[in-house]
């Protein structure tokens, strides 16, 4: 194996063992001696590939927070919907997915993701990079919905797309209360906001 790509797998591991193991341990918890350990490399490993513990975790936080937006599934139900009722339920199962209590601390986490590029200017041109992308890819799949005629095309594709994450992730605010409102009332605000405001009239 050539030395450049075994240290590409190195640093990929580094990566990807930091990612999932924010799955179990908090950013502010996660040490470099257990990822050094987990990862069986040393220190001095870890910075041939990246400045410090902290540039490794932030790329991981990066990582997670792209992973967090599911363009993936958006683009799918625009091309696979044939009607405009198909869409609508296949927007229906994905606001379930993402609103769902079970979520909650990805919200958090992108909170905090966003929180933490307020104090660091390179963590923050990053995330807006990352950021551009997943809007990017939200409003390539709302343009699809237009042009199939399932979306009106009054309100651009990429307004669209801002406003989705931003009530996706908003909803952290009902997550810190003790009275929530009523999960099925949110989503069926949602579905009737698509249905209403947003969807193409016959």
């Amino acid at each position: 194996m050539a030395l450049n790509q075994e240290g590409h797998l190195t640093r990929q591991r580094l990566l990807d063992t930091t990612v999932e193991m924010l799955n179990e341990v908090s950013h502010e918890d996660l040490t470099m001696a257990v990822v050094l350990e987990k990862v069986n490399v040393s220190k001095s490993s870890l910075y041939h590939f990246f400045e410090d513990f902290n540039d490794l975790l932030g790329e991981a936080l990066l990582e997670r927070f792209r992973r967090s937006v599911l363009t993936d599934v958006t683009k799918e139900a625009a091309r696979n919907s044939k009607s405009q009722e198909d869409y609508f339920i296949a927007l229906d199962k994905i606001t379930t997915l993402v609103q769902s209590r079970g979520r909650a601390t990805i919200r958090f986490e992108r909170a905090q993701i966003i929180g933490r590029a307020r104090k660091d200017e390179k963590f923050r041109l990053a995330l807006g990079i990352i950021q551009q992308e997943l809007t990017d890819a939200l409003t390539e799949a709302f343009a699809v919905a237009q042009e199939k005629g399932f979306l009106t095309t009054t309100i651009e594709p990429r307004t669209i797309a801002v406003f989705v994450q931003s009530y996706t992730l908003g909803k952290v605010i009902d997550d810190l209360t003790q009275d929530q409102m009523n999960d099925k009332d949110w989503n069926r605000l949602i579905g009737q906001i698509f249905r209403r405001t947003l969807g193409a009239s016959g």
